[in-house]
């Protein structure tokens, strides 16, 4: 802002080169995106208004599709006249349809909330766009559709969805003769303000009746996108600078028959088109398709900033996310085969893992096919990478539990509950993706490991303590993990405490009677907790080498 004194305009009455002027002034939007929004967020909060949000729920959709198949699906020249009388006499009920039913989401549910940035994951033609198109009721007419659909609980027959919400195609489909701020800003214009000049004037009117004087940068800016003619170009100018592509602005976009922008800016001006509407739930299918990862990365830390500051709703479909982007995300939705198979917090366990691994092993499968790279490095990256999440969990875990248990505060037993905690955090997680590896779904995965779940807890000799243990089941507490990890939290915290009970009975001595743990056997258990942790991480890799469970 330069420095002199402030004089009240108004917008709607500025001339060319005031207009200009204000523009330029309002360049520093776009250049620091979180400042404005937290400016923004700031004022409303400051009259108590409390900005919309949207929750999306759906609940038992399917979405089915007719198509010929086989030889008849080719789209061959014979094929698409054969079709076309076929569908004729179909019309006029001459011959049956004898096209069959293909589902491609079958029996899903979720919910997908406000202030939170949701991840789509899935292999190609496991549903994603299909999925996208539904929840943002733009699903073409030639698709079935069942099940329900929620908007903070109305259905869609009761609203009109492409105004409260943007979908973001993976096509790159412009007008070529025209420039990039001319595509931008006539959907700027096209799909209207919205709800933001309501909102400029409930604010200023709160702002009035409790005398507050608002900061100078954001009221221009709000005014501006608000009000008079130029709204939608404030407004373009923010997005395309947030985008990256205010370097190309004037730049027209081109087609196959004229020289435009690069592949990977025509896909920036796609995405564009959409978050410019005043749309609160954004749908967005792979938007980082011809873009670099750090491209990438600062679109969704700016689509994130928006969402957490002031309460949007996103989902974005992405395929192979690389490790910074993907930690941007709060929730991940996992499509397999038109299934949702797990819909649920970013963050790792054994659970939770499973069907992640079950994801990227369908395209694992595909690029070891194309010779890609071999299966020892995919191995050893996806365990690596497993390896930072599980030790923020087991510290933010471990300080938490292990002050409310009330466990004595010294460096040793501390550091002995973190050492168990991390390592058994591990096996738990190594264990679901080996059990990915050894079976052919992540259905089975999950009720396999499900099952020995339960056999571990009952043999960890917490429910039935190992003296207690018939002598003929006893092998296999030595060979369960959990068993482990409860010996070594047992006797690392009371093993060596002389304090007595009522009876006079020292709480070592129990220890060791009732339990049958052994303080000097510290160092053993350690490294067999370790042990499980490496072995199950190794099992996991050599499954991946020996298997391929992929459908031909």
């Amino acid at each position: 802002m330069p420095e002199g004194e402030l004089r009240e305009v108004n917008v709607q009455r500025l001339g060319p080169q005031e207009r200009h002027a204000l523009l330029q002034r309002l360049a520093w939007v776009g250049d620091d995106h979180a400042r404005f929004l937290s400016k923004f967020k700031d004022r409303v909060d400051r009259v108590g208004i409390e900005l919309p949000t949207i929750e999306v729920r759906y609940e038992n959709l399917n979405v089915e599709a007719e198509a010929y198949v086989g030889s008849r699906g080719l789209p061959t020249i014979l094929n698409t006249y054969a079709n076309v009388l076929e569908g004729l006499a179909n019309t006029l009920h001459i011959t049956p349809n004898r096209k069959q039913k293909i589902s491609i989401l079958h029996n899903v549910s979720g919910i997908i909330k406000p202030h939170r940035m949701t991840l789509l994951l899935g292999p190609p033609g496991a549903g994603k766009t299909t999925l996208l198109l539904a929840l943002a009721g733009n699903v073409p007419s030639g698709l079935k559709v069942s099940g329900q659909i929620t908007y903070n609980g109305h259905t869609m027959d009761e609203f009109e969805p492409r105004r409260s919400a943007a979908y973001v195609s993976q096509h790159d489909l412009h007008m070529g003769e025209l420039t990039v701020r001319e595509t931008v800003n006539f959907s700027a214009k096209c799909q209207g303000i919205g709800h933001r000049y309501d909102l400029l004037m409930e604010l200023s009117r709160r702002e009035k009746e409790e005398n507050i004087k608002p900061d100078p940068e954001v009221d221009i800016y709000l005014k501006a996108a608000a009000t008079g003619e130029q709204k939608a170009e404030v407004v373009t100018n923010h997005i395309l600078k947030v985008l990256g592509l205010d370097i190309c602005a004037d730049t027209i976009v081109g087609n196959n028959m004229l020289r435009g922008i690069s592949g990977g800016q025509k896909k920036r001006v796609t995405t564009a088109e959409m978050i410019v509407t005043p749309g609160r739930a954004l749908f967005m299918d792979e938007i980082s398709t011809g873009l670099d990862s750090s491209t990438t990365y600062n679109i969704v830390d700016s689509i994130r900033q928006t969402i957490h500051i002031v309460g949007g709703t996103a989902v974005i479909a992405l395929l192979q996310p690389a490790p910074e982007t993907y930690e941007l995300f709060d929730d991940i939705i996992l499509l397999s085969d038109g299934q949702v198979v797990y819909n649920g917090p970013r963050e790792h366990n054994s659970s939770s893992v499973q069907p992640v691994v079950s994801v990227e092993r369908t395209v694992f499968y595909r690029e070891r096919a194309a010779h890609m790279y071999s299966p020892l490095p995919y191995a050893l990256g996806q365990v690596a990478i497993e390896l930072p999440y599980i030790l923020v969990q087991s510290l933010i875990y471990g300080v938490l539990v292990y002050a409310m248990i009330g466990f004595e505060w010294t460096a040793a037993k501390f550091f002995w509950y973190l050492f168990f905690m991390y390592f058994t955090l591990s096996y738990y997680t190594f264990y679901g993706m080996m059990s990915v590896g050894l079976t052919p779904s992540y259905n089975v995965a999950s009720v396999v490991s499900t099952a020995f779940y339960a056999i571990w807890n009952l043999f960890s000799g917490f429910i039935i303590p190992r003296t207690r243990i018939p002598i003929w089941w006893r092998w296999y507490y030595w060979v369960c993990p959990v068993a482990w990890t409860l010996y070594g939290l047992v006797t690392s915290q009371f093993g060596d405490v002389t304090d007595t009970f009522d009876n006079g009975v020292r709480i070592s001595d129990f220890v060791e009677s009732y339990f049958g743990y052994h303080r000097d056997f510290l160092w053993v258990v350690a490294v067999m907790v370790v042990s499980f942790a490496v072995l199950f991480a190794f099992l996991f890799g050599l499954s991946i080498k020996i298997f391929n469970f992929q459908k031909r």
